[in-house]
Parts: structure tokens; sequence; C-alpha cells
């Protein structure tokens, strides 16, 4: 989407979104550490000049736009972020009918499904989820599950947004289908608490425990997260950040330095640790993206398998 925000020198314009900005510092962070790891986005633009410069800037960042369908007649979503002196956000979005919103729906499944195919890894929040039509979000159910039945490993972040949501109880329905589909869950306990009224993040768990995740992360803010794997459950704590500024990007950012570490160490408490890290900076600064310079370097560690 468009980014919009208000700063000190004026309105700032930029690019962002959920899954979007998980992509852009997944890429940064294997070209910064030399790693293999190849990104992609799949996702709907217009065919307007807007458009045309977020591909172009999401391909200087080192993401495959190959999977990207530009539609004519539509627009990409637009939102803007005021922030909170605490550094906590408010936003308001334009995207009700964007073009991302159509992505499936005169796709060609077959071909669709062998493109992704090609991946290891297949990630979507519930912003994803939500903003699809009813039929697109069938089409995306189904493609999911052959996916994961083919083999790709599903990797879902609930950022549960109500307003995008006919009602509590359909968004409740959905992400119990999703729940069913991930391999690695990395949830907000913010949001889950919000869709399932959980007193207590224990509680959460417990509901959650009936599902086959491979990996499930729970995430507590500053206080840091829960990784359970294998039926145990670990504590990994936050270093302390005094200077917030902006904590949009704060999970999206998390989620992409746990996902790169992870897929280098296979170890899911470094992983957290490094999504910490990533997120830690990332509050440093306004809005989504942070500039390339001030990116941490993430202490690695290779797997040995």
């Amino acid at each position: 989407m468009v980014e919009i925000q208000a700063t000190a020198d004026g309105i700032r314009q930029g690019f962002g979104g959920d899954t979007l900005n998980t992509a852009v510092y997944l890429a940064r962070l294997a070209r910064m550490h030399h790693k293999p790891i190849n990104v992609s986005y799949a996702t709907a633009l217009g065919c307007d000049a807007l458009s045309e410069s977020m591909q172009q800037a999401w391909q200087q960042e080192g993401i495959d736009a190959g999977l990207i369908v530009q539609l004519e007649e539509k627009l990409p979503g637009l939102y803007m972020i005021e922030n909170q002196p605490c550094g906590e956000r408010d936003f308001y979005y334009w995207r009700s009918d964007s073009a991302a919103r159509y992505w499936l729906t005169n796709a060609d499944l077959e071909a669709l499904f062998r493109q992704l195919l090609q991946f290891d890894v297949i990630y979507l929040t519930g912003i994803t989820l939500a903003i699809q039509t009813p039929a697109n979000l069938a089409r995306l159910m189904a493609l999911l599950i052959r996916l994961k039945g083919a083999g790709c490993t599903i990797a879902f972040d609930s950022n549960y947004r109500p307003k995008l949501w006919q009602d509590r109880l359909h968004a409740q329905q959905v992400f119990q289908q999703i729940y069913a589909i991930a391999d690695i869950a990395l949830l907000t306990f913010e949001d889950e608490q919000l869709l399932f009224e959980d007193p207590s993040p224990e509680a959460c768990l417990n509901r959650l425990a009936p599902y086959a995740f491979d990996q499930l992360v729970l995430k507590l803010g500053a206080e840091g997260c829960l990784v359970v794997e294998q039926g145990e459950s670990q504590w990994v704590p936050t270093t302390p950040v005094k200077d917030v500024v902006d904590t949009t990007a704060a999970g999206d950012s998390f989620n992409a330095g746990y996902l790169f570490s992870w897929l280098v160490s296979k170890n899911s408490a470094l992983a957290a640790q490094a999504g910490h890290c990533l997120a830690g900076e990332v509050i440093r600064h306004k809005g989504a993206l942070i500039a390339q310079h001030a990116m941490p370097a993430l202490e690695i560690t290779e797997s040995q398998k």
C-alpha cells in the first residue's frame, strides 16, 4: 500500500503493508548476510504510476516481482499513520476496493500452484485473509491446503484488524481454518485476546494446543515472546528500547528476523532473538520501512543439520 505519515518536516509518502514489510526486511537480511534466500511477493497492483513505482522500489530491495498481477481500473490501497507520544500508532485505511482484493479473481490457480510450489515457505497474515472477497478467500484456503500437502511450509501471523472483518464470529472461523493449515504460527497475544477473549497468554496457548504447529511464537510486545516447539515452551525476552519513536511494523520486522534466522539456523529460540533485535531497531524510526543504513546486523548461527 501507499503509506502517508505526518512528520515534523511535513507529509512523507512511502510504501508499506504488513506482508510487504516482512518481505522487504527478509530480502535485506538475506543480502546483508550473504545468504541464498530468494524472496518473492505475490499481490495485485494497478497499472498506474504509483503501482509502477511500488514495483520498482520492491525490486530494488531484491524482491522478485514475477508473481505480481496488474489490474486495469484498480489502484493500490492507501493508509495513514498517526503516532502517539509513546510511539504507538493509529492507522487509517483506504483499501476497500484496492487491487490486492482482486488478486485471485481471474487467476489461473493451477499455474499459480505450480509457481508457489517452488518456494519452501509461504507467508501470509490475517490481513491477507481479511481483504479477500469471499470467493477469493475460499480459493486461497484451498490453494494453501494443496501447497501444504505438497510439502510447502505455511507461516502465518494473525494480525487481526476488526474493521476489516464483517464480524468477529466470521474472523474466528477463518482463523481456525488457517490455524489448522499453518506450520509456523507467529501470533501476537494482543490480537488473539481481542479476537478470542483469552484472559492470559497461558489461556491462549491452551486454546491453541490442539493445532499441530511445528512452531508457535506468541509475541507479547516489549516483554518478549513465548516459543513453543514439540510441546516445550521457552521464554525469549527482549532488550528494552528506551527511545521508541514508532511501533509501526514491529511485528512484521520481528517475523522477518525470525524467519530469516530460522531458515539459516533451524533454531526457534535463536530465531526469536533475531526477531527481537530487528524489531527493536525498527521501532526507533518513523514509518514501516527504516533506511537501509539503519539495519542492524544479526548474530546468525548456521544449522548443523
